[in-house]
């Protein structure tokens, strides 16, 4: 299962947090403000209530996306940053799940 982060703040320094946030749980940056976890059900359920707990009282427009992998293979990219599809593809095996 995974669970999107995506967000539209304001100010610099509550999207560094989000994005701080949302990396130390295990989450990767798949564009410049969206990022996706990777886990297991209960994981995922537990990213979505850590999440909500920490962007309580951000600006702006935050949302989480909970889906099955078919929904995110299932996505049609138009045009795509190769550098940050290696990025990720080589910090995987790094990311720990809490």
């Amino acid at each position: 299962m995974l669970v999107m982060l995506a967000y539209d703040v304001p100010e610099q320094r509550h999207q560094t947090f989000l994005r701080k946030e949302f990396e130390r749980v295990g989450g990767a940056r798949v564009q410049y403000s969206i990022y996706l976890f990777n886990g297991e059900p209960h994981e995922c359920e537990r990213v979505v209530r850590y999440m909500q707990r920490v962007a309580k009282g951000i600006p702006g427009d935050i949302r989480l996306f909970p889906m099955e992998q078919s929904a995110w293979d299932a996505q049609i990219v138009i045009t795509e940053c190769l550098e940050n599809t290696r990025r990720v593809a080589e910090l995987k095996e790094f990311v720990k799940v809490w």
